[in-house]
């Protein structure tokens, strides 16, 4: 379904009748999908060793901002996203995977012409993480901060498409007392989606 939104999009772009209103470009709500490849990483540290498990699977997932031009180049945004992930990964016979991630994040843009945004993202975020035994399901949620940058184009009049990059990181806890040794374990994330915006 994302595939052929992305297309209907890109199409509107070839139409010269729904150029974009260089004077309204990222000013004002606006509403969005998106989706991509996410990576969470669980960070262990034992004694003098340390290793890394990676999880991979594709995000997916909605937002609702923000956006407000306070001069001709610079744009600043506040957005509200909800995100979910596919995928698991089998740690020593448990199913650890991610569910629902909730973010809020501003960003700081700078206007490359009227229509082509480069810009900064960061905030909170807070993640949700499951695990399956085969006995008990647990799950727990972490909080955490994102940094990130994208590009953003905008294509018709109430239409965007953007690209970036994240990093979230949701701490570290100390496993010391359960193993007997000085260990601890950490969780951030990798993660690169697209999306669209739809203006109003």
């Amino acid at each position: 379904m994302l595939k052929y939104v992305f297309a209907s999009a890109l199409a509107l772009a070839t139409v010269p009748a729904f150029a974009a209103d260089d004077a309204n470009a990222f000013n004002g709500p606006f509403v969005g999908i998106q989706g991509g490849w996410q990576q969470d990483r669980l960070g262990i540290n034992v004694g003098l060793g340390s290793g890394t498990l990676k999880s991979d699977g594709f995000a997916y997932g909605g937002q609702i901002g923000y956006d407000l031009r306070v001069s001709p180049n610079v744009v600043l945004g506040a957005e509200v996203a909800l995100t979910g992930r596919t995928g698991s990964e089998d740690i020593g016979g448990i199913e650890i995977s991610a569910g629902r991630t909730i973010g809020a994040t501003a960003r700081l843009g700078y206007l490359l012409g009227d229509k082509h945004l480069i810009y900064a993202r960061g905030g909170y975020s807070n993640a949700r993480f499951s695990s399956d035994d085969g006995i008990s399901k647990d799950s727990a949620n972490r909080d955490g901060f994102t940094i990130g940058a994208g590009y953003e184009q905008a294509f018709a009049r109430n239409v965007s498409a953007r690209i970036e990059y994240n990093y979230s990181d949701y701490g570290s806890d100390d496993l010391s007392a359960l193993v007997g040794v000085r260990a601890s374990a950490g969780l951030n994330r990798h993660a690169v989606t697209g999306g669209l915006n739809f203006r109003f």
